[in-house]
Parts: structure tokens; C-alpha cells; sequence
């Protein structure tokens, strides 16, 4: 496996959901990344189930018929796998040389991590001089369950591409933001809200210090509209998106939006409460969404009323160089978001291995 926190340069980020394939390419040559490439393919809705690789298959020719698509000529490829078969945690240890980290890791390891030593593949790296201990280091541990690496390293073969990197989902974020935003002294929360679920990484100086899959997504309120109305589910993905304006009676739409969006804000909010408990001085001053969800109509209007912190859609594809010719601005301003992750895998350079 290449090191979770190594990066090549001329790949292809691509992100891997339960609901679609993003595919990003960028030349990073210059002293700003330029988009080169950009596209989306839905999946059959069977792809994955219960968050594991179903039919192989399916999607490596979903893959194929994207990258064909966009006449992608590359074959080596950054993919990140999900948060739920991660782990990352942030440790203090006596300062110590590499060698004396690298042996101390070694005999260690089973104490941090709650998996079976022999299931994960393991990377480390030290971040900081702890806080409140100037003879301590900080160091961030990131666990990856072999199998899941296994199965996205087959499959992207099985569609014709070369996997290089393996990163981590909440990584891939945090790059894409400090590639666009930057990172300040203010911590920020990232929310990335896919089909199925959804990514909270809290972080600071461009490193995750909070991380949570959280379970909600987008097809909760497809479903719900499906439902509802008892109609097929591309539809009602249509009415999700406020794409069917006056078709279906607004006071039920409300009420599904509220009942569904409701239970999403208090996923939130246990996510921040656990994070205030262990960070209790150290406030997040912003939200960010990204991914497919956070399209819906008025959705960032709702957090940032119940959360009461700012809110914010971040699209990092309308914030970098792109030829208005190529892409359209207004595909520009609609598929960005949900490109936040494809977009940060894009971004990897072998000279920073």
C-alpha cells in the first residue's frame, strides 16, 4: 500500500460514492492549480449496499464509460476510501528521533488501535510539539482496514486505471479547502454530505483534529419524497432538488423537508457536542457543506439557524483557473461541490511524498 499521507503528482482524483463517480484531472505545474477535467456518473442504486463494494462490476464500467466520456488519457489514479473503514487519532508521545518512532510504533501499535493489528495497514506522521507538553509530540495515527483498500485497488483495475495514492476521504477534503480557502487560526467544520452518509472533519491549520462519519444523506429525503408521492426515485431525486416547482403540493414537501432535515441538524449537533467535550475552549467559527446533498434548497439556511454558527456552500472547482469555454459556469457552479473530495485526490504531487 502507498502511504496514506504520500502524494504523486498527474493523477486522477477520483471519488468512488454509493451514488455516483466524480472524476477530477488538474495541471499543477503552475503556481495555481488549473482544471483540465471534470465529470459525474450516477451508479445503479445496487452498487454498494450497507457501504461495502456489491457488484464490482457495475461500477468499474461506470468508470470506464466516464473516463471515456471525458477522453481521459491518464491511468494512474489518487482514491480515498470512507471514513468508516478509517480510523484516525491523534496521540502524545515523549519527543523521540524517526528511528526511535518508527521502533516504538512498531511495539506499540495494538494500544491505539481497536482492530486487529494483521486487518489494517498503518501510517503515521508527527504533526506538532504538544500543546501543554513541550517534551511530548503530537502525532496523527491513521489505521486503514486492508480489505477495503484491496477492494478499491481491484476495482479501479478492473476499469482500466492504475491506483497510485490511497488516501483518506477526510484528507482529501481538508487538501481541497486548503488548496482554495486556506487555513487561518479559525477552526472550520467540513461537512461533506453525500447520498448515504456523511464526512464531519473539524480541522485546524489544514489538519483534521475532529473526524466522524455521520449517517445521513440525501437519499433519506428521496426516499422520503418517494414515499410520499409513490413515485419512482429518479423523480422524486428531481423534486429533491426543487427541479419539479409546483408538481407536488408544497406543504407536503415542507413537511418532509423538516421531518428528514430535523433529524439531520441533531446528527449535527451530537457530532459538535462530543467535539466541544473534548475540545471545550476551541470553537469552530464556520461550517462548510460539500458533496451532492448540500444542494438542496435551503439546506444551509437550516444548519446555520440551528447550529447557530455560519454556513457556508464550498465549491473549490468555481475557486480555481478554469477555461469558461470548456466548462460552463453554470455546471461549474452546480456539480462543484460535490467535487470537493475528487478535487482534493487531484491535487496529490509525487514530489511531496
Amino acid at each position: 500500500m502507498n502511504s496514506l499521507f504520500s502524494k504523486s503528482e498527474n493523477l486522477v482524483g477520483l471519488d468512488v460514492g454509493s451514488h455516483s463517480v466524480k472524476l477530477v484531472e488538474v495541471n499543477s505545474s503552475g503556481e495555481a492549480p488549473k482544471l483540465v477535467n471534470m465529470g459525474v456518473a450516477p451508479l445503479p442504486r445496487d452498487s454498494f449496499v450497507e457501504g461495502r463494494l456489491a457488484k464490482p462490476e457495475l461500477v468499474a464500467e461506470a468508470i470506464r464509460s466516464l473516463a471515456t466520456h471525458l477522453k481521459v488519457k491518464r491511468k494512474s489514479v489518487a482514491v480515498s476510501i470512507s471514513g468508516y473503514d478509517v480510523m484516525i487519532k491523534k496521540i502524545e508521545l515523549p519527543t523521540m528521533t524517526e528511528d526511535e518512532l518508527a521502533e516504538r510504533m512498531q511495539s506499540e501499535l495494538g494500544q491505539y488501535i481497536p482492530y486487529n493489528i494483521e486487518e489494517v495497514d498503518v501510517d503515521y506522521q508527527v504533526i506538532d510539539v504538544s500543546k501543554n507538553r513541550p517534551n511530548f509530540m503530537d502525532v496523527l495515527l491513521v489505521a486503514a482496514k486492508k480489505e477495503s483498500i484491496s477492494d478499491f485497488n481491484n476495482l479501479l483495475r478492473l476499469a482500466g486505471f492504475e491506483p497510485l495514492v490511497v488516501d483518506v476521504d477526510f484528507f482529501a477534503l481538508s487538501n481541497s479547502f486548503e488548496a482554495t480557502c486556506g487555513f487561518g487560526e479559525e477552526r472550520v467544520a467540513l461537512l461533506d454530505l453525500g447520498a448515504n452518509k456523511s464526512l464531519l472533519n473539524i480541522a485546524h491549520r489544514g489538519l483534521p483534529v475532529f473526524t466522524r462519519s455521520i449517517s445521513i444523506g440525501g437519499n433519506q429525503l428521496t426516499d422520503a419524497i418517494k414515499d410520499t408521492f409513490s413515485i419512482g426515485f429518479e423523480e422524486a431525486e428531481s423534486v429533491k432538488l426543487g427541479d419539479s416547482q409546483g408538481k407536488y403540493p408544497a406543504k407536503d414537501l415542507e413537511e418532509i423537508f423538516v421531518s428528514t432535515v430535523s433529524g439531520w441538524v441533531t446528527q449535527c449537533q451530537r457530532a459538535l457536542d462530543f467535539y466541544y467535550h473534548n475540545f471545550p475552549e476551541d470553537k469552530v467559527g464556520s461550517i462548510y457543506l460539500s458533496g451532492g446533498s448540500c444542494k438542496i434548497p435551503g439546506l444551509d439556511k437550516v444548519l446555520h439557524e440551528h447550529l447557530d454558527l455560519p454556513v457556508e456552500v464550498f465549491n473549490p472547482v468555481s475557486r480555481i483557473h478554469h477555461d469558461a469555454k470548456l466548462f460552463d459556469p453554470a455546471y461549474v457552479e452546480y456539480v462543484g461541490p460535490q467535487m470537493a473530495i475528487s478535487f482534493g485526490l487531484a491535487l496529490r504531487k509525487s514530489r511531496e511524498k
